[in-house]
């Protein structure tokens, strides 16, 4: 039989897609979606806002330039390369190159979207900053896409180099030169946006020269690893998901605060799953420190009400799944608590993370002053007890239909 490239890319191609339907239909339905849509037209309704009070000595091209030249740099090629090909694949090395050119550029095509809408997002600011109109929108969208492509094939070059040092290397001078190409084309020095080109060229032949040797089939199956591993953590905020591995910390020093076994079986069991498991603790962490960090900046209470609710709601929507991480466990069973005890462990784990969380946002709510504080940290507590007694059993009745 013979070996095609491009029946293999399709085939593998075609199986992520499949599995990332699976789980997303049941990521962005119910309740999730309502808060998404308010959430985003929060967010344009005082952006709209806040464009009107910048003038034109504001930065916009410099502002626009990092944050695109950033995501321009992260720019990681989808291969679709797993464990066992490192093995079965690697005699056939020399016939791959239109799989791994099929991956660049469907690894294009996947990640254009968040540029499109990145540059879409910042034209406003722009515009009113420059005082010009939107004419240019798609000069610079044809830069930036280039601009996404040279990256993508920096990208997979550097891989083959030997050493991380050389990858860690190469992200940083990608990074310096999409800053230095894209904000000569916001300021339409388009004499440096060519000298930037020949430099990012030149970066291209360099990184393809130290990069002509064997494939890394090692590191492109662990990097595939780990970005399948992160849409599962994602996931699983959502639905329960098989392949998914959490790492887990012993953490001794919180024993103290967690409550013993006379409590419950379940309420022993999740609290210590909660405080052990890095997907869960570390989800908990992350979205408080973000929330905090938006509040405490932006000083106005509109925005620090709406950060504290989301943000509650999302810590307490992509917690709930903790109730069935042990489900396939026999020995809780075996105590005589049943499922309406395992519900009432979830739901006083879930009222103290909530009761923290809130206090927390009420302390970063006074960078707007002591009042706003107080509606905060009101409707944080208000929003944690709907949420905890009405909200999660009805979504666990839901859960255990699934």
């Amino acid at each position: 039989m013979n070996f095609s490239a491009n029946d293999l890319f399709k085939e593998r191609a075609s199986a992520y897609y499949a599995e990332i339907r699976k789980y997303t239909r049941y990521m962005f339905n119910d309740h999730l979606a309502f808060v998404l849509v308010f959430a985003l037209g929060a967010v344009l309704y005082y952006y709209s806002g806040w464009i009107r009070t910048i003038d034109e000595s504001f930065p916009a091209p410099f502002i626009m330039a990092a944050v695109l030249g950033a995501v321009l740099a992260w720019s990681p090629v989808y291969t679709y390369i797993k464990p066992p090909d490192t093995v079965y694949l690697l005699p056939l090395e020399s016939e791959l190159k239109a799989y791994f050119q099929k991956a660049v550029w469907t690894s294009f095509a996947a990640q254009s979207y968040v540029l499109i809408a990145l540059l879409a997002f910042a034209m406003p600011m722009y515009a009113k900053a420059a005082g010009t109109g939107y004419e240019n929108f798609f000069v610079f969208l044809g830069a930036v896409l280039a601009a996404k492509i040279w990256n993508l094939f920096c990208r997979f070059r550097a891989l083959n180099t030997l050493t991380g040092q050389t990858r860690t290397m190469d992200i940083a001078v990608r990074f310096l030169l999409n800053v230095t190409f894209l904000l000569a084309v916001f300021l339409t020095e388009y004499v440096w946006a060519g000298a930037a080109v020949l430099l990012g060229l030149l970066w291209l032949f360099y990184i393809r020269r130290i990069g002509n040797r064997p494939l890394k089939w090692e590191l492109l199956a662990e990097l595939e690893g780990k970005r399948m591993a992160a849409f599962y953590r994602l996931a699983n905020m959502f639905t329960d998901v098989p392949h998914l591995r959490g790492t887990v910390k012993r953490r001794a020093w919180l024993d103290g605060l967690l409550p013993g076994p006379e409590k419950g079986t379940y309420t022993y069991l999740l609290f210590r799953t909660f405080v052990r498991m890095n997907e869960y603790i570390g989800l908990f962490v992350r979205l408080t420190v973000i929330a905090a960090l938006i509040m405490t900046l932006s000083g106005l209470l509109p925005i620090q009400l709406i950060s504290a609710l989301l943000f509650l709601y999302l810590t307490g929507f992509q917690l709930l799944p903790i109730w069935a991480k042990h489900g396939y466990l026999i020995w809780p069973k075996l105590y005589p608590e049943g499922e309406e005890g395992k519900q009432r462990a979830l739901q006083l784990l879930l009222m103290r993370v909530l009761l923290i969380q809130s206090v927390v946002f009420g302390i970063a709510a006074l960078s707007g002053g002591w009042l706003e504080a107080a509606i905060v940290l009101s409707a944080s507590v208000t929003f944690t007890l709907f949420f905890v007694w009405i909200y999660t059993p009805g979504r666990l009745k839901k859960m255990n239909r699934f």
